[in-house]
């Protein structure tokens, strides 16, 4: 079985040592050679990073001491928090650039999380404070069951010590606000954190979609509430909770809401009861004549309601991919169920606690 690719994520804000701390630790303590080190960072954070890791040397020294294969970790693989404009945050400072740094991190470790064959390691030490809860959030919301959370803590007088990076194999004399310290005297421990995997409840988040650290955050709690579900007649679409609406075909728009209807009465279709659906359907169907003239309900009985029979079998299918794509897990509750065989089956929806909104 081929191994999953290592990945360490940490964000960081004005002390980069984090960085070679946590691997220091990982390394020798835990075995656990990371592939590539990805940084979430504001713009002085990057500073830096680019300053002391790399032009002054001390990742390239880390890794001849502990690595001497090599880490993928270049300046590509620092993650700037941007506004909406693309411009890069200095620091996080107010509220709007608190939110932007939350966008950007949850929604890194969810792409993170969508390749199967990675294994995170996610480091909260660095960075402001809310940026070290957002990571660890996003990892409870996304995370797999090999991906791993974790904070570095170090001992004094190395703690936020500008002249200290990680022990290295050869011990150093650094200096401290009192005197000169060596460096084998120095502790790095890494505590890992336990975290709630709440993956298999989340909705899908389409990149695409705009979607945002605050939708995420409803959405998930919404596993836990009762649902909202507004049926709107007049623009042919169906919204669950805050979620944006769906558009549907107008044939599968109506038999849905059809179905949405009869679930109210606590009315379930089999195939003798194709009348009732379809006098159902045609109420919300915006197509009154059917291609040979006659009027909709006409046609579909002139044909012993096979149409209507059909219609239903093949869009619940139809509905449910729809629903799944839009929603993730929580589809299975809305979807149209079918139970027993073939002619036999009877379909109905089954959504539980639900609170039910029609406009028209």
């Amino acid at each position: 079985m081929r191994e999953k690719r290592k990945i360490l994520v940490a964000v960081t804000g004005m002390s980069p040592q984090i960085v070679t701390e946590t691997l220091f630790a990982l390394v020798t303590q835990q075995g656990w050679l990371p592939d590539e080190v990805h940084v979430l960072t504001t713009g002085r954070g990057a500073g830096k990073i680019g300053a002391a890791l790399f032009a002054e040397g001390h990742f390239a020294r880390f890794c001849a001491d502990y690595a001497p294969e090599g880490i993928a970790f270049t300046p590509d693989n620092i993650h700037l928090i941007r506004d909406a404009a693309g411009n890069i945050l200095d620091d996080i400072r107010t509220p709007e650039e608190n939110n932007l740094a939350a966008d950007m991190i949850v929604r890194f470790i969810h792409d993170c999380c969508r390749e199967e064959d990675s294994a995170l390691h996610v480091s909260i030490a660095g960075g402001r404070k809310s940026m070290g809860f957002y990571i660890g959030y996003a990892l409870s919301l996304f995370g797999r069951v090999q991906d791993r959370l974790s904070h570095v803590l170090i001992n004094e007088p190395f703690e936020n010590n500008p002249a200290f990076f990680f022990p290295p194999r050869l011990p150093q004399l650094i200096a401290t606000p009192q005197s000169e310290v060596s460096t084998d005297r120095a502790e790095v421990m890494l505590a890992d954190i336990p975290f709630v995997r709440m993956r298999d409840g989340m909705p899908n988040l389409a990149l695409d979609a705009n979607w945002t650290y605050g939708q995420a955050v409803a959405q998930t709690q919404l596993q836990w509430e009762d649902w909202r579900v507004e049926i709107d007649v007049g623009a042919q679409s169906l919204r669950f909770g805050n979620m944006p609406p769906l558009k549907l075909s107008p044939q599968l728009f109506a038999l849905y809401a059809a179905m949405v209807a009869l679930y109210e009465e606590g009315k379930a279709i089999g195939k003798e009861e194709m009348a009732l659906l379809a006098h159902y359907f045609c109420r919300f169907y915006p197509k009154e004549y059917a291609e040979n003239g006659e009027r909709y309900g006409d046609f579909l009985a002139s044909r012993g309601y096979e149409e209507m029979h059909r219609i239903l079998r093949e869009g619940s299918a139809r509905i449910f991919k729809a629903l799944d794509k839009h929603l993730g897990a929580p589809a299975e509750k809305f979807r149209i169920a079918s139970s027993g065989r073939n002619n036999a089956k009877v379909y109905a929806l089954a959504m539980g606690k639900v609170q039910i909104v029609w406009r028209r």
